[in-house]
């Protein structure tokens, strides 16, 4: 079975000797156009754990059994034109680059496991050998990606008295969970499964398909009525952009960056540049994907690192260990109140204040202090994660989307400030400070940007814009 032909005339594939394919733009594309979009080989969902990987992956592996004959891990004989426009399970990635052996043995035990069902339950083989279905079982768990939606909570809805009435559990939730995605699937996607990684990627695969409309409009028609309790508000999911149906779980490449053509499309795995140091996002891939990553960001950051790379990615190790020791006493230690450690933190010089230890700590704390209705104080260590989070992106990538999830952190704890109280004198730089309308205007730029012109949240943006917090 080939790729989708709606990829045909949108990406071309091209084969790398050192690092097999990739896919490259026929086109130019704008941030928010749709690159393509394909339905999967092979799909695998379950009710019963939606984070559970190793189930998806087995139902997505059965699945294909079920699907292909054995000359479908052959491949057939193509000219080159049909070669650059298509692709078969066949061309899937069979090998890692790493830890081999440990993968090896993992897949072949899910092999034989499978062989032997379909031996005891006299289910028709296809003439499939063991190491066949070892080959099926590679392609599967290294071509395929998480089947995700945003876990985007009734936060948009909510209404001055939802607010106000609203249990600190729910609420440190909402806060937590804006921008965060949940697994509900894996499918094998044949065209998709040649975009490579990278850390600071032009693409990214969504699962919204058409029905991402269909949610905006009803966010649109209920935006007014506001929600029936505050605890079922907080704990209910908007509609899920889902089903279980393989045709209509459709992957969706997107840009999110201005792609030329000719330039290759990346998406990330996983880490992106301000998630931690080269060594850190290469050994999550390394554990998540067997492979050494050499996107241009790493490659880059490699080349500035020179020949004591390690020395210096150790330094800065220990570096980021005496900061987030240094936090954690200020916090643990009870020699301090609130005010006083916010007020040490906003005097760290800058080269602190940009490390990932000390966004993460802002964050942390502003999450503690929302669950005890601190706000203000929540307010504004979520300014200084905020803060952090643009340092590190300075210069790299502005409009980073992790930079408008935090935005949308700092405009909600505001309103509860508004709502629910909290004041007392405020601590940081005047300078630090970012009113509503920057925010908005930042937060919506960065979003249309990723999501195009349909984007979560809007409703939410919408509501801050007419009732600021300044007013």
């Amino acid at each position: 079975m080939d790729s989708s032909p709606s990829s045909r005339k949108r990406v071309e594939i091209q084969k790398d000797i050192s690092f097999g394919y990739s896919l490259v733009a026929r086109k130019d594309y704008k941030p928010g156009d749709i690159i393509f979009t394909e339905t999967p080989f092979a799909f695998g969902e379950g009710a019963e754990d939606t984070e559970c990987y190793f189930s998806f992956i087995q139902r997505a592996i059965g699945r294909t059994i079920q699907k292909i004959k054995k000359t479908d891990l052959r491949g057939t004989t193509r000219d080159e034109e049909t070669k650059r426009t298509k692709r078969s399970f066949a061309d899937l990635t069979v090998m890692r680059e790493l830890d081999y052996d440990r993968a090896t043995l993992r897949d072949e035990l899910i092999a034989n496991k499978f062989y032997t069902s379909m031996q005891v339950h006299s289910v028709s083989d296809g003439g499939f050998e063991v190491d066949d279905i070892v080959g099926i079982v590679n392609r599967c768990t290294l071509n395929s990606f998480r089947v995700k939606t945003m876990t985007r909570k009734d936060i948009l809805m909510l209404t001055p008295q939802v607010y106000k009435s609203a249990e600190a559990a729910d609420l440190v939730d909402a806060y937590i969970e804006i921008g965060e995605e949940k697994t509900l699937a894996v499918g094998v996607f044949v065209m998709a499964s040649a975009l490579n990684h990278s850390c600071l990627p032009n693409a990214y695969a969504s699962f919204c398909g058409e029905d991402m409309e269909e949610v905006n409009d009803e966010f649109s028609a209920r935006g007014d009525a506001g929600p029936s309790s505050s605890r079922s508000t907080m704990r209910s999911e908007t509609a899920e952009i889902f089903t279980t149906s393989e045709e209509q779980n459709r992957i969706t490449i997107i840009a999110c960056k201005p792609i030329r053509k000719g330039e290759e499309i990346t998406v990330s795995y996983g880490p992106i540049f301000h998630s931690g140091t080269i060594d850190d996002r290469r050994e999550e891939l390394k554990q998540s994907h067997q492979f050494i990553c050499r996107c241009p960001t790493c490659l880059s950051e490699a080349a500035k690192l020179g020949a004591d790379m390690e020395s210096k990615i150790n330094a800065s190790k220990q570096k980021q260990k005496v900061v987030g020791d240094l936090i954690h006493n200020y916090v643990e230690s009870g020699k301090y109140e609130t005010e006083e450690v916010l007020e040490a933190l906003s005097k760290f010089n800058l080269d602190i204040r940009k490390m990932q230890v000390f966004g993460k700590a802002c964050f942390d704390i502003a999450a503690q202090l929302v669950q005890d209705e601190e706000f203000m104080y929540a307010c504004e260590y979520q300014t200084l994660a905020l803060h952090s989070l643009i340092l590190r992106c300075e210069g790299i990538d502005e409009d980073d989307i992790s930079i408008a999830w935090e935005i949308l952190r700092l405009l909600f704890v505001k309103r509860l400030v508004k709502y629910r109280g909290g004041a007392h004198q405020q601590s940081l730089d005047s300078k630090m400070i970012m009113k509503d309308l920057d925010l908005i205007n930042r937060g919506k730029r960065i979003l249309k940007n990723y999501y195009g012109k349909k984007y979560p949240y809007q409703l939410f943006l919408q509501q801050c814009a007419k009732d600021p917090f300044e007013a």
